[in-house]
């Protein structure tokens, strides 16, 4: 029993490491009360683009003025963890008639539709104007305007930062982002935003020979040997498997046979010393 369990314990293990790398946190909050949040079809199981369909294409949110459609390569929930709880997007949720919070999105390049497609999409349905940003920030909002918008923000990437550096990214961009926000939502009172991450564009370009050419140094330089699957085995490896083999073996050294230990029936040592 306790064999099939260590086979069970070992089988999970990595899919645990792994259990959140192709997810993305949503987060949406509205100005006044919303149909569209919380919904109770919404669940972390469903994939992205059905999930932002769920909040984005519900008849009462083209009502607002404006909605702002947030948008983040390489943005994890992890990195929403490191901000302050004062922060802008903190307060907003909290302080907000209608707020979602959803941390694990699934996500996947293959099946998702691309966000700036959906803003779109939205402002066809609506009858909006789509402005994009930070390509159209400065455009001017009249205050007799009659217009209701569609503003799609497309904030820079956080793929390749790690460690402090991310954390300090992330609270620089979620200061320009608050800033952005601040100005939207001050020139349109009945609004309603949604903030969520996608996947890096990759790389297709044909890099040049000089571009192209192995890095010096050692074979550190050129592989990351030290993956995460990797480090979570050797971690297994040696606080799970080499202390059990230690302590088999060593239970069973310390088991005598009571063949060679035992004298054999009907033995007199004094019987022997007799004869």
């Amino acid at each position: 029993m306790t064999r099939r369990m260590m086979h069970i314990l070992f089988a999970l293990l990595p899919a645990a490491a792994f259990a959140f790398s192709d997810t993305i946190p949503l987060l949406a909050w509205s100005s006044q009360s919303s149909d569209a949040i919380p919904s109770p079809q919404l669940s972390a199981s469903t994939y992205s683009t059905a999930v932002l369909e769920s909040v984005l294409f519900r008849d009462d949110v083209c009502k607002n003025d404006a909605v702002i459609v947030v948008e983040q390569p390489g943005l994890h929930a992890s990195d929403l963890r490191t901000l302050s709880s004062s922060s802008f997007l903190a307060n907003s949720l909290e302080s907000s008639p209608s707020a979602l919070q959803l941390p694990y999105v699934l996500h996947r390049r293959e099946n998702a539709r691309p966000l700036s497609d959906l803003a779109a999409m939205l402002a066809r349905r609506c009858g909006s104007q789509l402005v994009e940003l930070p390509s159209d920030e400065g455009f001017e909002i009249s205050a007799d305007s009659q217009d209701k918008y569609v503003v799609y923000v497309k904030m820079p990437g956080l793929d390749g930062a790690q460690g402090q550096e991310r954390k300090e990214l992330v609270a620089e961009h979620e200061f320009h982002l608050a800033s952005t926000l601040r100005r939207l939502t001050g020139s349109f009172p009945q609004h309603f935003v949604v903030y969520t991450g996608s996947s890096a564009p990759r790389l297709v370009s044909r890099q040049s020979p000089a571009a192209a050419a192995s890095p010096s140094g050692g074979i550190l330089a050129r592989y990351q040997l030290l993956t995460p699957g990797l480090i979570l085995a050797l971690l297994v490896a040696f606080f799970v498997l080499i202390p059990t083999v230690f302590f088999g073996v060593t239970a069973l050294a310390s088991v005598q046979s009571p063949v060679k230990t035992e004298p054999p029936k009907g033995f007199s040592a004094d019987a022997k010393k007799t004869q």
